[in-house]
């Protein structure tokens, strides 16, 4: 049975405040997007005690890193706390460095002194990152956040490439925040898979702060994992929605009216295999680039080029392949044979969501977001 260890630390230094017996702790990664964590901390507990609570758990301020066998498997900020003096609980609520950065925008340092005017923002020199690899965009969004007084918090970028090479352009008057623009980022077609991690413990006992980043895909080396329903998955549920399945996709840019831009990707393809005309719309209003806007109706396309099934798995965490070895962005073969899949289906997924429900005895509880990669699974 796996032993768990809850740090607290300092957003600004890393530094490492205390140890604490949290309970009740869930916590997730995701592709692309925030993971989150949410616990219990029982006062009553002796060994909180010799602490301050209170300021231990300040939000936006202290970050809480969950060690598994000590090693460091997640790491976020504290956003919301909530203490009931009737049972002397605090409850949490805490989002992964994903989330500080939709906190912050994409601008150049800025100089106080001009607050005052009202168009210095909208017009201040553009974040200009011209004809370089994708992955060094997302490094320079960081890079560029963390040249702002208190805005360095310490996280290193992976120094992997994608080897596929654009252009963006963030203006003042957009007001795009870092998180959303990395989140465009990865959201192209051909985008990189990115999302925050921790890694090892440094000399000083403190967990690093980590951006992952694809190349552009992102997952292990080797065979796919193996999991079947019956052995080391014990549960399983199979949503579909056919309410997001478009054909022809549009993507309309900036602009308005008759200066609108607007891209469109469509599989004329589905037609001939039985499926209707179905048509769907996003938004990118901060994009003018015609190839940006091209690359997000490919995409969209894609995501949507059948109805949506999103299986989770619920799998032994004391079973092979162990949870520590297990990631966003990896491959897995999917084994199922039972009252829904009566012909049964052995077919490829991906990860895309790590849930992990942490008993007070220390068992895990893992459930698993999948995306089908082959096409006999909606």
């Amino acid at each position: 049975m796996a032993v768990h260890t809850y740090l607290v630390a300092d957003l600004v230094t890393n530094r490492i405040l205390a140890e604490v017996p949290l309970t009740t702790v869930r916590y997730g990664k995701k592709l692309g997007g925030t993971g989150q964590l949410s616990a219990t901390l029982n006062l009553g507990d002796p060994r909180v005690q010799a602490e301050d609570p209170a300021d231990l758990t300040t939000p936006a301020k202290r970050v809480v890193y969950v060690l598994r066998d000590d090693e460091p498997v997640w790491g976020g900020l504290v956003w919301t706390r909530r203490y009931d003096s009737a049972n002397q609980r605090i409850s949490l609520g805490c989002g992964d460095f994903w989330s500080y950065y939709d906190h912050r925008k994409v601008l150049p340092r800025l100089d106080p002194s001009k607050y005052g005017d009202p168009a210095y923002v909208a017009h201040v020199d553009p974040v200009d990152l011209e004809e370089m690899d994708q992955n060094e965009i997302a490094r320079q969004l960081i890079a560029v956040a963390a040249r702002h007084d208190g805005g360095d918090i310490g996280v290193i970028p992976d120094a992997t490439n994608s080897g596929i090479i654009t252009s963006r352009a963030y203006f003042g008057y957009q007001n795009v925040s870092v998180g959303d623009a990395l989140r465009k980022l990865s959201q192209v077609a051909g985008g990189p898979d990115m999302y925050f991690d921790v890694g090892p413990l440094d000399a000083a006992g403190r967990p690093s702060r980590r951006l992952r980043l694809g190349d552009p895909g992102l997952g292990q080396q080797g065979s796919p994992h193996v999991w079947e329903f019956g052995g080391n998955m014990v549960g399983y549920t199979w949503p579909s929605d056919g309410t997001r399945m478009a054909t022809r996709v549009f993507a309309d840019g900036s602009g308005f009216d008759l200066d609108l831009r607007m891209a469109v990707a469509e599989d004329v393809g589905r037609y001939a295999q039985g499926w209707a005309l179905l048509e769907a719309e996003h938004g990118y209003s901060t994009v003018s680039d015609p190839a940006e806007l091209r690359a997000h109706a490919v995409a969209d396309q894609q995501a949507a080029r059948l109805p949506v099934a999103t299986p989770t798995l619920v799998v032994r965490g004391d079973r092979p392949p162990s949870i520590a070895g297990v990631g966003v962005g990896d491959d897995a073969r999917v084994i199922i044979k039972d009252l829904f899949h009566a012909k049964g289906i052995d077919t490829r997924m991906r990860i895309v969501a790590i849930d992990v429900g942490v008993g007070d005895n220390g068992e895990d509880t893992v459930t698993l977001t999948m995306n089908p990669l082959v096409e006999d699974a909606v």
